[in-house]
């Protein structure tokens, strides 16, 4: 994934529309070492760190249904990559002034753009949500600018630090059987004894004949004369069900139709309606 960052910060850096000299300059990813020796005016992104972006640190997973499994998505680890960007131009009668110039162009360009663009993005990052990876100056990063120069093997120079955080899978997605049938035991107290047979809550989906979600469709449990309607995703609940045959009776619109169910559901089996 860091190498995807690379790509799309590459991409960033000559997207068309730039002004000279940033607009001709080379894009590199070098550990600017001394001598650092280059043929052509260049902006340099050296990446000296990766740690964990604890301001975005979730610990919260996320499930979604599909079919009749849920997928558990554990959160993903977020991590700050720390550039050193750096201007080193080539050729001309005043290099300190031109790196000054290109420097800005930096500058400027990245102050503009508190994310990095969607449009140059790879298809990968382009998928991270929320929008990921940040783009933005951490101008205390490094502490000591001497012994950082020094500890890479060069003289200090003028320079602006780039933070890109990007969202790693740390974790494989869990799969589970979707909870369909929950139940529900009443006992006595102080005693303890049963107090009747148990109850159970029953969930499922309403949709349409081409599987798409109906929202607030009634849905009652003919037998006991209990409803509900159906929420933004179609799905419904039941509670206080006893074991047995039941017809389950969806309406949306002008649409009504019947389905025969089993409390518990059997192996396989569960409260979805399709209308047709």
């Amino acid at each position: 994934m860091l190498n995807e960052v690379t790509e799309s910060l590459e991409a960033f850096f000559k997207q068309p529309g730039l002004a000279p000299p940033l607009r001709d300059a080379a894009i590199r990813f070098d550990r600017p070492t001394d001598p650092y020796t280059l043929d052509q005016t260049t902006v340099n992104l050296f990446l000296f760190e990766v740690r964990e972006s604890l301001e975005l640190r979730n610990n919260e997973s996320v499930a979604r249904r599909v079919g009749g499994q849920s997928l558990v998505e554990p959160p993903p680890f977020r991590a700050t990559c720390l550039y050193l960007v750096t201007a080193w131009p080539v050729g001309g009668t005043d290099l300190p002034k031109q790196e000054h110039q290109l420097l800005g162009q930096v500058l400027q360009l990245i102050a503009g753009s508190p994310l990095l663009p969607h449009a140059f993005l790879t298809p990968n990052l382009q998928l991270q949500e929320p929008p990921l990876p940040m783009l933005m100056l951490q101008p205390d990063g490094v502490r000591n600018p001497a012994e950082f120069w020094a500890a890479i093997g060069n003289r200090i120079k003028a320079s602006v630090l780039l933070s890109v955080t990007v969202s790693l899978k740390a974790f494989d997605t869990a799969t589970y059987p979707s909870v369909i049938t929950s139940e529900i035991g009443l006992v006595t107290q102080p005693g303890g004894a049963a107090l009747d047979a148990p109850f159970f809550r029953i969930g499922g989906v309403v949709v349409d004949a081409a599987s798409v979600p109906v929202a607030s469709a009634g849905v009652r449990l003919v037998e006991r004369g209990r409803s509900t309607l159906t929420d933004a995703e179609g799905r419904f609940s039941l509670s206080a069900v006893p074991a047995g045959n039941f017809t389950l009776r969806v309406t949306a619109g002008a649409v009504t139709q019947d389905r025969a169910i089993v409390v518990p559901a059997p192996a396989l089996a569960g409260y979805d309606v399709k209308l047709t």
